[in-house]
């Protein structure tokens, strides 16, 4: 007797079903965490080595190409972009790899899909809060405590996470189907990288003799405004803040989940397929 399996519509995020197979997320996401760095020398501590091996190279980089501050403040600054850089780094090539890298899975029984890409996202955090405490160390050695708007901070993540999942999402649908997408993920976030005020401030971009349309493109640019929020929780000075760019960021990050969901929920079923 054949089983046949089918599927209600696929046009919008069935919640119920993803909640019945909440075990298996915590399964994948449990995986995720004991395989990315097994049978590694450091463990866990390449969670350490990665952001301070970029703080130290871009910390003098950074002072290097902007003088304005002297080089313990533009030390901590760089700090906050990096750690945060590796947190979205990080999610957007795992969720973006999520697909390809469980193809066996894909293949052999049915749940969820969406599972996979949401399961990318427990070793992230991990690897982040590591590198946060060492940047955390930094900021109270040469700062001190954060400012009142440090209460900001889960909803920058979240934002962070959501901006992530939402571009990830998009490359993990294409690279079922074009297995050029991994050789173009990491041309992309090179570009998201020096687009973005990782190490070098916004304030600096902008004063740059370029173009305003170029400078335009830099303030839609959604990481931009993340990535400031990310330092505002801790400074209290949001830099260059315009509530137009900050509506657009928003408004942009939403379009692109949007256009994501879809695309990933429409080519669901064919995953299988091509993989």
């Amino acid at each position: 007797m054949k089983t046949v399996i089918t599927s209600n519509d696929k046009s919008f995020v069935n919640i119920e079903e993803l909640r019945r197979y909440s075990g298996l997320l915590k399964y994948l996401s449990l995986r995720d965490v004991f395989v990315r760095y097994k049978q590694t020398w450091a463990g866990f501590g390449w969670s350490i080595i990665r952001p301070l091996a970029n703080i130290v190279i871009f910390g003098c980089l950074s002072y290097l190409v902007d003088r304005s501050q002297n080089f313990k403040e533009r030390f901590v600054m760089v700090s906050a972009g990096i750690v945060f850089w590796q947190l979205i780094s990080t999610l957007i090539t795992d969720i973006s790899n999520s697909l390809v890298s469980n193809s066996n899975l894909l293949t052999k029984v049915y749940f969820p899909k969406l599972l996979l890409p949401v399961s990318s996202i427990l070793v992230c955090l991990i690897d982040f809060v590591i590198a946060f405490i060492l940047f955390l160390a930094l900021f109270f050695l040469f700062k001190g405590l954060p400012a009142w708007q440090f209460v900001f901070f889960p909803l920058v993540v979240l934002y962070g996470i959501l901006f992530c999942f939402a571009v990830g999402i998009i490359f993990a649908t294409a690279s079922v189907k074009y297995r050029d997408v991994k050789f173009i993920l990491p041309f992309f976030l090179q570009i998201l990288f020096y687009a973005s005020p990782v190490f070098i401030s916004s304030e600096f971009m902008l004063n740059l003799n370029v173009p305003s349309f170029f400078k335009v493109l830099y303030q839609l640019n959604p990481l931009v405004f993340i990535l400031n929020a990310f330092k505002y929780c801790f400074y209290g000075h949001f830099e260059n803040f315009d509530m137009i760019y900050a509506t657009a960021s928003f408004l942009i990050t939403m379009s692109i989940l949007f256009f994501g969901l879809r695309y990933f929920l429409r080519f669901e079923k064919s995953f299988a397929d091509h993989i």
